[in-house]
C-alpha cells in the first residue's frame, strides 16, 4: 500500500476512535445524572400551626434509569416530628425491598433505603417517599440531605443535587390553605404566592412545589387578609377579604393563573397577542442568525 495512502487510512482511524469517544462521553454523561435533582417538595418554608401535621414529600427529577436510592436526612425534633416514626415508600424506585426505612424522633435522623427487584424496571424519576411531619413547638426546622445515593441497576452512582426544605411552626389564630395552578402548563412549581394584611405583606412569598398546595397562619382574628399568587408571564391571582377564627382552617380552593401575559404588564392585551401572533406557526428550534 502506497504510504499516502497509509496516512489517509491512519487519520480516518482517528477520526473514527475521536468520534466513539465523544459519543461514549455524551451517553455516561446523560446517565450519569446530570442536572438531577432530588428535592424535597415543596421546598417551604412550610408554615403550620403548632399540633398540626403536612405531608412532604421527597422528590426524583430530571434522572432516569434510577433502580435504588439510600438517603438520610436531620431535622430539628424539637420543633418537629414524625409521628409514625416511618415514611411512606413512593413510586422511584418501587419499594421491592426495603432494608431502611426509620424516623428517629429523639435524634432527629431519618433514614430510607429501598431498591426494586428483577424484573421491575428502572424507573424515570418520581416520588421516592412521603414524610408526614407534626408540628410540636414554635419555630423553623430545616429538612437536610445529610446522605443520598442513587444508584442504576448496575450498581453505578447517578449524580445528582440534593435540594432541602423547612417548614416552620407558629402559634395562630387561624390557617390560611390553597393550591394554585398554571393554565397550559402541567407542573406550578415556582409560583410564588404571599399573604398580605391592611398592613402589608405578613408572610411569603411561598414558592410553592409541584402539588400547587400553599398555607399560612394568620394570627389576628381582627384582621382582614388577601393572598396573591404570581408567576412570570401570568396574570396574578387575588384572594381578598379573608377572616377566620380561632383554630380554624380557611380553605380558598384551586385558582388558576391565565397565561399570556408576554410583556408583564399585569394585563393581556393586544401587545401580547401581536407578539404571539408574530410567532404563530413557528416551531423549534428557530434557526440561529450568527452575526
Amino acid at each position: 500500500m502506497p504510504k499516502t495512502n497509509s496516512k489517509v487510512w491512519i487519520t480516518v482511524l482517528v477520526l473514527i476512535f475521536s468520534l466513539i469517544v465523544i459519543m461514549l462521553a455524551g451517553s455516561a454523561a446523560a446517565e450519569d445524572g446530570v442536572g438531577a435533582t432530588l428535592s424535597i417538595d415543596p421546598a417551604g418554608p412550610v408554615v403550620l400551626s403548632v399540633g398540626s401535621n403536612v405531608d412532604v414529600d421527597i422528590r426524583l427529577d430530571d434522572i432516569a434509569n434510577v433502580y435504588g436510592a439510600e438517603v438520610k436526612l436531620s431535622f430539628d425534633e424539637t420543633i418537629i416530628q414524625v409521628p409514625s416514626e416511618q415514611l411512606t415508600p413512593g413510586i422511584c424506585p418501587m419499594d421491592d425491598y426495603v432494608p431502611a426505612n426509620s424516623a428517629n424522633n429523639t435524634t432527629g435522623i431519618i433514614e430510607y433505603a429501598v431498591t426494586q427487584t428483577n424484573p421491575t424496571s428502572p424507573c424515570n424519576g418520581g416520588v421516592l417517599a412521603t414524610i408526614n411531619f407534626e408540628c410540636i413547638a414554635e419555630g423553623e426546622s430545616d429538612v437536610i440531605f445529610t446522605k443520598s445515593l442513587i444508584s442504576d441497576i448496575d450498581g453505578l452512582t447517578i449524580t445528582h443535587t440534593p435540594v432541602g426544605g423547612s417548614i416552620r411552626c407558629e402559634q395562630a389564630a387561624f390557617e390560611i390553605t390553597g393550591e394554585v395552578a398554571l393554565q397550559a402548563w402541567p407542573d406550578p412549581t415556582g409560583v410564588q404566592v404571599s399573604l398580605f394584611d391592611s398592613q402589608g405583606l405578613v408572610d411569603g412569598p411561598v414558592v410553592v412545589g409541584s402539588n400547587g398546595l400553599f398555607n399560612f397562619l394568620a394570627n389576628d382574628e381582627a384582621e382582614t387578609y388577601r393572598v396573591v399568587a404570581e408567576y412570570d408571564r401570568y396574570l396574578s391571582a387575588e384572594a381578598a377579604g379573608i377572616t377566620g377564627t380561632n383554630g380554624t382552617t380557611v380553605n380558598l380552593g384551586l385558582t388558576m393563573l391565565r397565561a399570556g401575559d408576554i410583556n408583564g404588564d399585569g394585563e393581556i392585551n393586544i401587545f401580547d397577542l401581536t407578539a404571539l401572533g408574530g410567532n404563530f406557526g413557528k416551531i423549534s428550534p428557530q434557526v440561529w442568525t450568527i452575526p
